[in-house]
């Protein structure tokens, strides 16, 4: 009878184990990130912190501008956006915020004062995000994966929503990433 036991323990540990998804660790962070003021365009360009923001009465949507190496070991393969908060220097307000993310038609290269190119060049959205403190953000509505477009640079763009919202975090520990599979 404790054999059988011991054998039924096992199988069910087993079998747990190999329902559990596997990290294939195919992970992009992003190469740049910069801040985007949508008050008056001004783009500050290859920055170590991500922000995004709003306030209630205020006038300076603050987006983040992420920029994408995609390897050539993607190619063929699915890739999906990710945003996550796991380190301890990361800031929430409110707690559990959501943000929008967009794909841009071009990429940043350069800091521009105001209005005018570089600019945040936004193109298609994704989708809604909630942010999760410490840990991955939940899908609210859309569709984060793609064909990776190996070989290639590409630019994406999470905004603020709603009246109230800050976050900030620090890369490449956090924020932002893509996991390819």
């Amino acid at each position: 009878m404790k054999n059988l036991a011991i054998t039924a323990a096992f199988l069910s540990l087993v079998s747990t184990i190999s329902s559990m998804p596997v990290s294939n660790n195919k992970v992009i962070i992003p190469e740049t990130i910069s801040i985007y003021h949508g008050f008056n365009g001004k783009l500050e360009f290859n920055v170590p912190s991500g922000k995004i923001s709003r306030v209630q009465g205020g006038n300076d949507d603050i987006s983040t501008l992420m920029t994408f190496s995609f390897p050539e070991s993607s190619r063929g393969l699915t890739c999906e956006f990710m945003f996550e908060l796991d380190d301890s220097t990361y800031t929430l307000n409110p707690v559990n915020p959501s943000i929008d993310v967009f794909r841009s038609s071009q990429i940043a290269t350069a800091s521009s004062p105001g209005w005018g190119p570089p600019s945040n060049y936004r193109d298609v959205q994704l989708g809604r995000l909630k942010v999760k403190a410490g840990g991955e953000a939940e899908k609210s509505w859309g569709s984060f994966t793609f064909p990776c477009p190996a070989g290639e640079k590409k630019g994406f763009e999470v905004t603020p929503t709603g009246d109230v919202s800050g976050i900030t975090w620090n890369e490449p520990t956090d924020g932002p990433w893509i996991q390819y599979y």
